[in-house]
């Protein structure tokens, strides 16, 4: 009875814009019963991408409005499912995928089994999750220069300029690399929060609020650090991460890739000079990628595996690389917000489409209007 409780529940993230794939060994079936009580399985299976009341979602799973909201909000605190708030007072609750989503939220309370475990599930969910790119890639702001046509959600200090709410927590991918003793020096404290993620993060412990200018000095640390700025795919967005290829998931599965350039939304290239190169060879130890090698000391670029996050760009001092704007044809379009993203990944993945889409929306309704007050 747990064992197909869980696979409702496998099925159910699955159908989630990140997907949730199935495996021979049932590895992603560990996971779930790792994180999930069977009776927060079942219920999960109720929530969908809308945020709603308790009081609908207990009508659908068919228990009493105070059970549901006691049993949501205890899943919202552990990171099950994704709660928001627009009235004080007043939560929602929704369906959480499985990355970018509950695999993060559950920073804080990593065991060896379960970081095993994930490993091994990676290269399944990847295939899945990554039909289209749920981060993109940003240049860092140093690696910009006053000709490059940059347009406002291609800069990261402008993705934060509308938001008043900030949260930086710690990075899952270094914590758990840290943990199995593989990890890089490099400081966990930089995945950013904004809007209501800030909001979550914050009341859930996963991280803690600070102010613009906190952000803005983490984003200038971040080119010091070598990290790749990753956003959501979003034009609007609510969560930015710095990431580096040693340790970051995403980073890692995009590098073994034969043409990494060809599974991150980016809309910029390095050009390289060779010939006023002076063959330092900093630009090799900052590109996570390896796009940069050495002939005759004399650096070279693989075009098809750079991403376009001007790392190498900041600290070339011969002014050999310089970031250049991709054709149009080969660049990916950017959902205008996470709502539209989603929508759109899940669509990639052939799910919700729009007889979809109109179902869940007219099965959410009545149910706000059938479920009691």
């Amino acid at each position: 009875m747990a064992t197909a409780i869980y696979r409702n529940l496998a099925k159910h993230l699955n159908n989630l814009p990140g997907g949730f794939p199935p495996t021979e060994s049932g590895v992603e079936l560990r996971i779930l019963k790792r994180l999930f009580t069977p009776e927060e399985a079942d219920l999960a299976t109720y929530l969908t991408l809308i945020a709603e009341e308790p009081r609908v979602v207990a009508r659908r799973a068919k228990i009493d409005n105070a059970e549901a909201a006691r049993r949501l909000e205890d899943m919202a605190q552990k990171g099950l499912v994704f709660r928001v708030e627009e009235l004080p007072g007043k939560p929602a609750y929704m369906a959480a995928q499985y990355v970018i989503g509950i695999w993060e939220f559950h920073v804080n309370d990593l065991d060896p089994e379960l970081i095993s475990d994930m490993d091994e599930y990676k290269p399944y969910l990847f295939k899945t999750a990554w039909k289209q790119p749920q981060l993109r890639t940003i240049p860092v702001h140093q690696s910009i220069h006053n000709e490059l046509n940059v347009l406002t959600y291609e800069k990261a200090e402008a993705l934060i300029a509308d938001h008043d709410r900030f949260a930086m927590s710690p990075c899952i991918c270094r914590r758990e690399k840290k943990m199995v003793g593989d990890g890089c020096d490099r400081p966990e404290a930089y995945c950013l929060g904004f809007g209501i993620a800030a909001d979550y993060y914050i009341s859930n412990g996963l991280g803690r609020a600070c102010d613009k200018q906190e952000i803005l000095d983490a984003l200038v640390a971040a080119n010091d650090h070598g990290l790749v700025l990753q956003p959501g795919n979003a034009q609007e967005t609510i969560n930015l991460c710095c990431c580096c290829g040693c340790c970051c998931g995403v980073l890692q599965e995009i590098k073994k890739m034969p043409t990494p350039v060809d599974w991150v939304s980016s809309s910029f290239i390095v050009a390289a000079d060779a010939a006023i190169c002076d063959g330092c060879e900093t630009c090799m130890d900052r590109c996570q990628m390896e796009a940069l090698s050495m002939a005759e000391e004399k650096v070279l670029l693989d075009a098809d595996r750079c991403i376009g996050c001007g790392l190498c760009v900041t600290t070339c001092p011969s002014g050999a690389l310089t970031l250049k704007r991709k054709p149009e044809t080969e660049q990916m379009k950017v959902p205008k917000d996470p709502i539209a993203a989603a929508i759109s990944h899940g669509q990639a993945r052939g799910k919700l489409g729009m007889a979809e889409l109109l179902k869940l929306q007219a099965k959410s309704k009545w149910d706000r209007l059938m479920a009691p007050k």
